[in-house]
């Protein structure tokens, strides 16, 4: 169940009556020759990941290995939850606060998930734990969206690249947002054709 391009995307979906990430779920499945239950297992330890990544630095700040990072995430999400007012809402305000923070992370050595690259890394993780948390979604609506995400960084790998080398940063955290707005649109319940608008 392979795709090559969005509009083959929208295909499968329409033929098969299946919402993004389900088809990005066969296509791991039947191209890794692997059972679901270890597909979901991969994407759950993925999940998990980005949730330390994104926490430990509010909970535990440190330092950068250069000193020049370090703190900012606690900073930002002590100044919301203090009550402090912000332009972007609670949502996008926790979204930049994560983000912040697996960055601090990823400076810090720590491990993360290049989701699609070191250098967009916070994107994805930090809209949908804020996502997570804002609206109560599951576990698993969680692990579905990351099938969501996962397509749509397929896609971008597949006909241009996520390479900052090759196309600038815009390249990585271009393709991070679209990956994190086409699951949050799934998340959402929208249609597959509005997750790729």
């Amino acid at each position: 169940m392979d795709f090559k391009n969005a509009k083959e995307l929208l295909a499968l979906c329409e033929e098969r009556k299946l919402c993004i990430s389900d088809v990005m779920r066969r296509r791991e499945i039947e191209e890794g020759e692997i059972t679901g239950e270890i597909c979901d297992a991969r994407m759950k330890k993925a999940y998990e990941i980005m949730r330390e990544s994104a926490r430990v630095p509010i909970k535990k700040p440190g330092r950068s290995m250069g000193g020049l990072l370090g703190g900012e995430a606690k900073m930002l999400s002590d100044w919301q939850q203090g009550g402090g007012r912000s332009l972007c809402g609670p949502v996008l305000g926790k979204a930049i606060a994560y983000a912040m923070a697996v960055l601090e992370t990823n400076a810090s050595m720590g491990l993360i998930v290049a989701a699609p690259t070191a250098g967009s890394s916070g994107i994805v993780p930090g809209v949908l734990l804020a996502l997570e948390e804002q609206f109560h979604f599951t576990e698993a609506e969680m692990i579905q969206a990351l099938y969501n995400a996962g397509a749509v960084g397929y896609l971008a790998m597949r006909n241009a690249t996520v390479a900052g080398a090759v196309g600038g940063c815009q390249a990585e955290v271009g393709v991070a947002s679209a990956m994190a707005a086409s699951a949050a649109v799934e998340l959402l319940g929208s249609s597959p054709k509005a997750c790729l608008d």
